[in-house]
């Protein structure tokens, strides 16, 4: 995961959103490509007469071509956590914004939930009001205490360490 943190005098902007290898473009060229391998493959087998090999290199590289997609699709994903002024937002989407969270900055709270038996990742919240909000749920450990901090530093107000209410 990749995390911007941007601060001036008004506030800060903090952007996290995955790492990607791949653009769109060279996705398609990839799946393309293996498709044509797996189609030359099958057609070199069903010559010699193994013609069941055809339908499931087409079921192969449909459930390939599925994946490239989900991660292309996952891969393309954004959260804004915005600081201005008395105002906190999370803003979250995938090519174009879908979820826009409003709290107030100075009842906010950040809360780092982390596992008793270690066997489970910590949980990132962001609360205000009794309503709590799951921020970034595929960030590493290491990250998610950074952007713990980080907000912690920038919201550092009242109410500041106290306990949320979780969702289950």
């Amino acid at each position: 995961m990749a995390m911007f943190q941007e601060e001036d005098a008004a506030g800060a902007r903090f952007t996290v959103h995955p790492n990607r290898s791949l653009s769109w473009r060279w996705t398609k060229r990839l799946v393309v490509g293996f498709a044509a391998c797996l189609a030359a493959v099958a057609w070199y087998f069903s010559s010699l007469g193994a013609w069941l090999v055809l339908p499931f290199a087409g079921l192969e590289a449909a459930v390939l071509a599925l994946g490239f997609y989900l991660s292309a699709l996952a891969g393309n994903t954004r959260e804004v956590i915005e600081v201005r002024g008395g105002e906190l937002r999370l803003l979250r989407g995938r090519g174009r914004l879908q979820e826009i969270l409003t709290m107030s900055r100075h009842w906010a709270r950040v809360s780092l939930v982390r596992d008793p038996r270690g066997w489970h990742p910590s949980r990132l919240f962001l609360c205000c009001h009794g309503r709590s909000v799951e921020i970034r749920t595929r960030l590493v450990e290491s990250e998610r205490e950074e952007l713990a901090s980080a907000l912690e530093r920038v919201l550092g107000g009242p109410g500041y360490g106290q306990p949320c209410a979780l969702p289950r």
